[in-house]
């Protein structure tokens, strides 16, 4: 056993290893980087919804874990992108590359270093977006509902009158019971014409419809009270249970419900629109393992050129990969192109892509001899 280890980095030359510490240590500062950027623009966010009364403070940080964790398969492929271009390119500057070619080590030797990196990214990545993301997705959602509908109820769960947003609603609840989970002794008055509604029940709770994404509050053991009082059509019912929406779900809640089911539920369920969601999540391993390649080409600037020079390059090419993956889950979703194709194409496209950039001297001169043939 204490020769494993040995043997395992034995397999890693010098200057394996000293690519591979190159590729991780550039991984870990942009991913931090770009990582901090989108937390601190969360939290701006939830401070904000805080500010105005739509959530309350206390569940801030919970819901900044959840959705930091929850970017980081968005992040990686990124992330692992420019690493490799931040890498490469130093190298290529300081000359690092060219003492490599001269002593001996080939491209290919550099391609077989990103590959690793790029195929451990790419699994982590894979994980990250098929599993984990949407549990983590799912907690972030029922969490922040339950904020919101808590924020707008605040005061019956404090033990006082509280109007609704709209002021049609008036709540009371005494107290919380001990597991924080029911009201006890709920009061509700609906204003509404030509009979308003009145509710007293032992206990309550709310809950979430999990596709809708409608918001009910369920009241146990109590009456209804239909009518003004003195009128003769004044009417009273017992109930068991009787559930009153609170606010009816968005198509933005629907489809971010859509994003947090699990992908084996997705897989059966095999409707265009769970299939797309599916694809995209899978997309990002491949996009890892692909745009990793690119930066090799990319990064290997000429001479007289910047270590930078390549960024421009590589960041149109993320943006229309991104953007061509979201077409083609968008046209999968409304049934306009088979799945099967929907979720190949525009890898094939970058493969393409990427073949094109490690034989551009060979197109350049194809290029050449076609613009002499011309001329002629």
């Amino acid at each position: 056993m204490p020769n494993v280890p040995h043997r395992f980095f034995a397999w890693f030359s010098t200057i394996d290893r000293y690519l591979l510490k190159e590729f991780v240590i550039n991984l870990i500062a942009v991913t931090g980087v770009l990582w901090l950027i989108y937390v601190s623009t969360r939290f701006a966010r939830y401070l904000a919804d805080a500010a105005v009364g739509n959530m309350p403070a206390d569940v801030i940080f919970s819901l900044l874990g959840l959705s930091s964790l929850g970017a980081l398969s968005i992040l990686l492929p990124i992330g692992a992108f420019l690493a490799v271009m931040l890498a490469l390119g130093r190298m290529s500057s300081d000359n690092e590359l060219t003492v490599m070619v001269a002593c001996g080590i080939s491209q290919y030797r550099i391609m077989r270093n990103v590959l690793l990196f790029a195929g451990a990214i790419s699994i982590i990545v894979a994980v990250l977006a098929l599993w984990i993301v949407p549990n983590v997705l799912s907690e972030r959602y029922e969490l922040q509902e339950r904020a919101k509908i808590s924020a707008n109820t605040t005061g019956l769960i404090a033990g006082s009158f509280k109007e609704s947003q709209e002021g049609d609603w008036t709540f009371y609840s005494e107290r919380l019971s001990d597991d924080k989970q029911f009201l006890e002794n709920v009061f509700i008055e609906i204003q509404r014409e030509p009979k308003p509604l009145i509710f007293r029940s032992e206990t309550g709770h709310f809950e979430i419809d999990s596709v809708t994404g409608d918001k009910f509050l369920v009241l146990e053991k109590g009456y209804r009270y239909e009518g003004k009082a003195g009128d003769q059509d004044f009417t009273i019912a017992q109930f068991a249970t009787h559930s009153l929406l609170i606010e009816k779900g968005q198509e933005g809640e629907v489809r971010e419900r859509h994003k947090a089911l699990p992908t084996s539920e997705l897989l059966q369920r095999g409707k265009p629109r769970d299939m797309a969601e599916v694809q995209w999540r899978s997309a990002s391993a491949l996009m890892t393992l692909l745009l990793c390649l690119i930066a090799i080409p990319l990064a290997n600037a000429g001479p007289r050129q910047g270590r930078y020079a390549g960024f421009v390059p590589a960041v149109l090419i993320y943006i229309i990969y991104s953007n061509l993956l979201g077409v083609s889950r968008a046209w999968v979703s409304k049934g306009d192109m088979p799945v099967w194709l929907g979720g190949i194409w525009v890898h094939l496209l970058m493969l393409v892509v990427l073949l094109l950039l490690l034989n551009k001297q060979l197109v350049k001169r194809y290029l050449k001899l076609y613009k002499h043939k011309l001329s002629q």
